[in-house]
């Protein structure tokens, strides 16, 4: 077990982020195992405030009453999706037992487990917690870890820290601040809490499932949500929030309902930490944005997308080092920007595509998160530099809300079918349990069919 002080973990981190970030970009990308992969179709806890607990046990068992242990040698199988490991918002100890939880199920089950972790948002900082449950850096509060609506002033940070703010339907505000992907101190201090609170138990149960043959049991690990910088601007959330007639309340998480929006971040972009920390003002991102023939605005973006993607990838290659392979490894972004202008809410594909993982993505055409399947295995391919493509649907719904999306079980296992013939590794249906009650049935029979043909 990794018992390194975080403190000193972050200033080895930064101390070797220069020479990693030129490294990364002249990276020859590995080519994946050889043979077809194993394909999961993964069920994933829900509800924003669920997250690990109690509920993860019962789960389990529904999964293996319903579907029995999964045999090694299959290569279709279900598994179980843990989510919202909180590594932002949660102690070392708080994450490791919630890791070890499920893969003492998975093993006492013979249902795999995939893990979510929620590195993007910090989702319940707000909560009263004990000290022994409080990471040891709270981001939040920390004035090189949070992100900021302008650049500093006579090298004086911004005095305005706004909240995080989402709209899942409810709208949602899971932290007191949003995380600065660009600042090598805040991707340290991510990194420390994934390697020791989620990684340290994986690889150690990791070598031993493989010397049982039963590394079949670890579906993969989603390292990202939706991972994205605000823009307040756009023209989507402009109109979502004009809808409120001023009055933007928070329904989520359940320890800051009825918190209120800000007024004045209506029309902010945040993402000017992130370039601070990488070196950038005013002026050399104007001159840049002169000299390379772009607008001012255009340059912002491309550099906020260069900083989701390397913080992605810094996580990424986080678990590469501990040994786990690239096939198990997703990114995760919406995919939006295939059917939509990219920005900082939407970001390009390529921002989930690097050399220690496999891209995921949100994928949903009966709701919000649209998308053209055909450009994200074209613009895949271009960033890889590989004709075979694999990907991860590693968010999708058979019903979201009280909106059920599936009806008919022949034409979701066709649905099924047809995502894994285009190269989709696993599929991830948020919100699945109580089994019997929250996925419908026409789902269960479709996978029990899918399950079938193996």
């Amino acid at each position: 077990m990794h018992t390194e002080n975080p403190i000193a973990y972050i200033k080895r981190i930064i101390g070797s982020a220069i020479a990693f970030a030129a490294l990364s970009s002249t990276l020859a990308l590995t080519a994946e195992p050889s043979g077809s992969p194993t394909q999961y179709v993964v069920l994933e806890g829900g509800g924003p405030d669920q997250g690990p607990g109690p509920d993860v046990k019962a789960n389990f068992h529904s999964l293996a009453h319903r579907f029995e242990p999964m045999p090694s040698d299959s290569k279709r199988m279900v598994a179980y999706g843990v989510q919202q490991l909180r590594i932002l918002s949660r102690s070392v100890p708080r994450v490791r037992r919630d890791v070890e939880q499920a893969l003492d199920l998975a093993e006492q089950t013979g249902v795999p487990v995939f893990f979510h972790v929620d590195s993007c948002y910090g989702w319940g900082a707000d909560d009263s917690l004990p000290p022994n449950e409080q990471p040891s850096i709270r981001f939040w509060a920390h004035a090189e870890m949070r992100e900021w609506t302008e650049f500093p002033t006579d090298n004086s940070p911004p005095t305005q820290i706004p909240r995080a703010w989402l709209h899942w339907g409810p709208w949602c505000s899971p932290a007191p601040a949003v995380p600065a992907f660009g600042s090598p101190k805040f991707t340290a201090f991510a990194a420390s809490q994934l390697d020791q609170a989620v990684l340290d138990p994986l690889a150690e149960r990791l070598e031993t499932w493989r010397s049982q043959n039963l590394e079949h049991l670890f579906a993969g690990i989603n390292i990202a949500w939706e991972a994205h910088i605000p823009d307040w601007n756009d023209g989507g959330m402009r109109r979502l929030i004009q809808r409120e007639k001023g009055s933007v309340k928070a329904g989520a998480p359940r320890s800051v309902q009825g918190i209120e929006m800000t007024p004045s971040l209506v029309g902010s972009q945040l993402g000017f930490a992130s370039l601070h920390w990488r070196n950038w003002n005013e002026t050399r991102l104007r001159t840049a944005a002169k000299n390379e023939g772009i607008s001012r605005d255009a340059k912002f973006r491309q550099l906020c997308y260069e900083a989701i993607h390397d913080y992605m990838e810094s996580l990424s290659k986080t678990c590469h080092d501990r040994g786990i392979k690239r096939d198990r490894i997703y990114t995760h972004i919406v995919a939006l920007s295939t059917v939509q202008p990219a920005s900082t809410l939407r970001p390009p594909i390529w921002t989930a595509v690097n050399a220690y993982s496999t891209p995921g993505f949100t994928m949903d055409n009966r709701g919000g998160a649209r998308f053209d399947l055909n450009e994200i295995l074209r613009q895949i391919r271009s960033a890889r530099g590989e004709r075979e493509v694999r990907f991860g649907m590693v968010e999708s719904y058979f019903r979201l809300g009280n909106r059920i999306y599936v009806n008919n079980a022949d034409q979701c296992q066709r649905e099924l079918e047809a995502m894994f013939h285009s190269g989709a590794t696993l599929q991830v249906f948020y919100g699945g349990f109580p089994l019997n009650v929250r996925t419908p049935k026409a789902a269960l029979l479709a996978i029990e069919q899918w399950l079938d043909h193996r």
